[in-house]
């Protein structure tokens, strides 16, 4: 029995290394078949991919976005009226408006809050099938009526046509505002 115990130890190892070899081959194909497929497909994407835009954070209406920020904080809107076009649309929180209405709004931030502030603002410009410049941006006040430091996160976006602004559409969380207009 002795011998026989052998004989079948000895050959299931070797058929258990007979399997794996056999499975090592089956592996190595298959991988060799994997990488292939992946080779193939990401040259078909590097090659089929067209440039749908260009970014730039440094440009012309870029920098004008950055402006318009700095002439809100002064309370002078000079530049706004000039780089909106007359028949802009406007949507502050989904709320439609026109350029003469924003701007009237932006102005009396000036009478409800002091110490206006727009420390961190992000933004770059994609010129694609549309242009757009897009900012995120910390606005910060103080309440006239509260004193309440408020400090909100905003995001525009600016759709320029002809050099001019014909879309903006503004994100910002009111809260700060209705209560200070709340306290007059």
């Amino acid at each position: 029995m002795f011998v026989w115990e052998k004989f079948v130890v000895c050959f299931e190892k070797k058929l258990i290394l007979y399997i794996l070899d056999l499975l090592l081959i089956i592996n190595q194909f298959k991988m060799k078949k994997l990488l292939l497929i992946t080779l193939l497909f990401s040259a078909s994407l590097t090659f089929a991919q067209k440039t749908v835009a260009t970014v730039k954070d440094s440009d012309e209406l870029t920098l004008n976005v950055r402006k318009l920020n700095q002439t809100y904080v002064e309370n002078d809107f000079s530049l706004w009226n000039e780089l909106f076009a007359d028949d802009a649309v406007v949507y502050v929180n989904n709320s439609k408006m026109d350029k003469q209405t924003v701007i009237a709004g932006f102005k009396g931030h000036h009478s409800i809050f002091n110490n206006i502030q727009i420390p961190n603002i992000t933004a770059h410009t994609k010129y694609g099938k549309d242009v757009w410049t897009n900012e995120w941006f910390t606005w910060m006040g103080t309440g006239n009526k509260t004193g309440i430091r408020y400090s909100n996160a905003g995001n525009f976006n600016y759709k320029w046509e002809n050099g001019k602004i014909v879309m903006m559409l503004c994100y910002f969380d009111t809260a700060g505002l209705n209560m200070e207009i709340a306290a007059q």
